[in-house]
C-alpha cells in the first residue's frame, strides 16, 4: 500500500487551489488545467506539480504580486492564503463578495420602465407611489427586527452565536447535514419551511467558517423578514434583487451591529490592523467587517 506523504507546504497547496477557484469562476465553463495555474508564475510542469502538491513553497513578495495581478484580486488576500490566515474556500468567498447591500440603480431603472410599460394606459400618482414603496429598502424595519432578536437572546458582547437564536426561536432549526460536495465554488445551504418551522441545512463542520456564518445568518432573513418584504411581483428579477439586499443587510447587522462595533473600536490596538482585529472579535470575514466599519463611520447607524 502506498504510504501517505505529509504535505510540506500546505498553505502553498491552498494557494494553488485558490488560484484554480478564481480562474474557474472567471472562465465559466472553460476547463482550467494545472498548467494554466502554473503559468501565472512561469512554472514548468514539474514545478507546477510540486506547487499543487505542497512540495514547493510560494511566498515571495514578487510571487504574491504576480498572482494578485493575474487573478485581479487584492494582494492582501493572496498573502492571507499563502501565510495560512485563511484557506482557499474562505479566500474565494472574500474575492467573490457577499452580494449587494444597496439597490442597483440600473436594476431599479429597468424595473421602473417595465412597470411603466405594464401600466401605460392606466398610469396615475397612486401607481407611481405604489412602485416607489414596493421598490425600496426600509432599513429601519430591518433594524427593528434585528434589535428584537438581539434583545431576545441578550446579545451584548461579540461574537454572536447562531445556535442561541434557534434556541430562543423554536420555529427555526439549524440542521447539520453530510457535505453535498462543493457546489462549484461554495457549500450549499438549503432553506425549507416544514410544519410551520424554518429548517436551515448546512454541511456539518462548515458553520465555523466566517463566510458560512454570514450565509447562515442570511438564510434566516427569509424567516424574520417575511413581514418586511412588500414586493408585488415576488418572482421578478428585481424583486429577487431587493430580497438579496434586505437579506444581506439583515445578516450584516445581526452579526456585527453598529453599536457594538463602536464599543470595540475604542478597545482595539491601534498598532495592529483595525479591520483584522474587529473581524476576529465579531467572527466575520475581513471584507464584511471592512464594509460594516465604513458604514458605521460614515453614518449614524444604530444597528
Amino acid at each position: 500500500m502506498k504510504k501517505a506523504t505529509e504535505i510540506k507546504y500546505p498553505h502553498a497547496a491552498n494557494l494553488f487551489q485558490f488560484c484554480r477557484r478564481v480562474l474557474d469562476h472567471k472562465f465559466g465553463g472553460v476547463r482550467v488545467i494545472d498548467q494554466d495555474i502554473g503559468q501565472i508564475l512561469g512554472f514548468d510542469p514539474a514545478d507546477c506539480s510540486h506547487w499543487k502538491r505542497g512540495k514547493k513553497n510560494v511566498r515571495s513578495i514578487q510571487a504574491m504580486k504576480s498572482i494578485a495581478d493575474h487573478l485581479g484580486v487584492d494582494e492582501r488576500l493572496v498573502i492571507d492564503v499563502a501565510s495560512g490566515e485563511i484557506d482557499d474556500l474562505e479566500a474565494f468567498h472574500e474575492f467573490h463578495g457577499y452580494g449587494a447591500f444597496a439597490i442597483d440603480p440600473r436594476a431599479y431603472d429597468t424595473a421602473k420602465k417595465e412597470f411603466y410599460r405594464r401600466h401605460a394606459t392606466d398610469w396615475n400618482k397612486e401607481l407611481e407611489a405604489e412602485f416607489r414603496e414596493s421598490s425600496s429598502i426600509n432599513e429601519a424595519q430591518i433594524d427593528q427586527v434585528v434589535a428584537a432578536i438581539h434583545q431576545r437572546i441578550s446579545f451584548t458582547e461579540a461574537p454572536l452565536y447562531l445556535p442561541e437564536i434557534s434556541a430562543a426561536y423554536q420555529d427555526i432549526q439549524f440542521l447539520p447535514a453530510g457535505a453535498k460536495g462543493d457546489d462549484a465554488q461554495g457549500l450549499a445551504i438549503d432553506v425549507a419551511r416544514i410544519d410551520g418551522k424554518t429548517q436551515i441545512s448546512y454541511p456539518q463542520g462548515a458553520e465555523l467558517k466566517p463566510f458560512m456564518r454570514f450565509r447562515l445568518a442570511k438564510a434566516m432573513a427569509s424567516h424574520f423578514l417575511r413581514d418586511v418584504r412588500r414586493d408585488k411581483d415576488a418572482d421578478s428579477e428585481f424583486s429577487q434583487h431587493l430580497h438579496d439586499v434586505r437579506s444581506n443587510l439583515f445578516a450584516a447587522k445581526l452579526l456585527a451591529p453598529a453599536g457594538l462595533i463602536r464599543l470595540e473600536i475604542a478597545q482595539v490596538n491601534v498598532a495592529r490592523d483595525v479591520v483584522t482585529q474587529l473581524a476576529e472579535t465579531f467572527w466575520v470575514s475581513k471584507s464584511l467587517m471592512n464594509r460594516r466599519l465604513k458604514a458605521v463611520l460614515q453614518s449614524s447607524l444604530t444597528i
